[in-house]
């Protein structure tokens, strides 16, 4: 038998204890990691330190705008709803005429107005006229007594005298007689009267309230030559009148081949201003003044007479209505007949 020193034993003995403690080290460690027990008192691990956030710029906030109401709370558990984006409605169409209203006395006012021995005419308030010789130019001369004209008129007047001494060289046209009171055509007319009998007067001067010269639209010329006035007689010289007034408003107002319709004797020396395209058409169509008002009261709004120039085109149509329709797109004119109704007039750019 082997028998050990009392030192060597101490010396066996710790070595074995640091042995066992090694081993029972090693073998908890791999229980550790085997399965390692739930232990509700433990203090919970801290979680790994992660990297600092890089923190970036705020978006900068947008204040709403006030609002008189006030906006209900959101709930959590609804979704917000998609807004309703509908087709806004279209702007209401916009009319296409405008509604002229007129009154029955804008019958007897106008351009166009019938004066004859069927429809007499009331003289209008005498502050629409303008003397003559204040506003007339150097062609033309003012040798009557009767030298107011409608203001209206005076500028075609002056338009049409200049034409004529620039194309003929003459200044030998006077005006012999313009607007005429009621006293001042019973005078002519009783003048008439005493030269031929009543009948035949009534050829030559119309009744008080039935003359186109007390509308002071009519006009009467004369020729003036060595220091006198002698008769227009729409020949030689003048014959420039019957052919050229139609271009500034004027027409023939009693040609000889209508004397049946007028029942009015020849006078190439009265002319009237009826105004474009109107003095055209007539021209045109060889008419009398009464010719063209029956030709227009045949034309509706629906079938207007039509007429062109190098610039308009025009509709003209005869109603009795008070309330015209006038189309957004044109230029017009509304004048009285002086019987019962209106002559429309649309001038269309073309």
């Amino acid at each position: 038998m082997v028998r050990f020193s009392k030192a060597k034993k101490i010396i066996i003995t710790l070595a074995c204890l640091i042995v066992l403690a090694v081993v029972f080290s090693f073998i908890n460690a791999f229980s550790d990691t085997v399965t390692a027990p739930h232990n509700d008192n433990a203090a919970p691990t801290p979680p790994a330190a992660s990297p600092t956030p890089v923190m970036s710029e705020p978006e900068p906030s947008i204040t709403p705008p006030v609002s008189d109401e006030r906006a209900e709370p959101d709930d959590p558990g609804d979704s917000e709803e998609p807004e309703n984006h509908e087709d806004p409605e279209p702007p209401p169409e916009l009319p296409k005429h405008v509604t002229i209203n007129m009154s029955p006395s804008d019958i007897f006012l106008g351009s166009l107005l019938l004066i004859n021995h069927d429809h007499a005419y009331k003289i209008p308030e005498l502050s629409a006229f303008v003397e003559i010789p204040a506003e007339k130019t150097q062609s033309y001369m003012v040798t009557g007594m009767d030298t107011l004209i409608l203001a209206s008129v005076i500028e075609p007047l002056n338009d049409m005298m200049d034409a004529y001494y620039e194309e003929t060289g003459r200044r030998n046209i006077t005006v012999n007689s313009a607007f005429r009171d009621y006293d001042r055509q019973q005078d002519i007319l009783n003048y008439y009267i005493s030269l031929f009998g009543r009948t035949e007067a009534l050829r030559w001067a119309s009744p008080p309230g039935h003359s186109e010269h007390q509308a002071g639209m009519a006009l009467d010329f004369g020729v003036y030559s060595d220091g006198a006035v002698s008769a227009f007689t729409g020949t030689g010289a003048t014959a420039w009148f019957t052919q050229n007034s139609w271009k500034y408003g004027f027409i023939l107002r009693y040609p000889a081949n209508k004397t049946d319709i007028t029942r009015t004797a020849h006078e190439p020396w009265h002319f009237r201003h009826v105004g474009l395209p109107h003095a055209y058409i007539i021209h045109q169509n060889g008419w009398c003044f009464e010719e063209y008002h029956e030709q227009l009261a045949q034309h509706t709004e629906n079938e207007p007479y039509t007429a062109e120039d190098d610039k308009y085109a025009y509709e003209i149509y005869y109603t009795q209505s008070l309330e015209i329709n006038i189309p957004f797109n044109c230029e017009f004119d509304i004048s009285g007949n002086n019987i019962d109704g209106f002559i429309v007039t649309l001038y269309f750019l073309i």
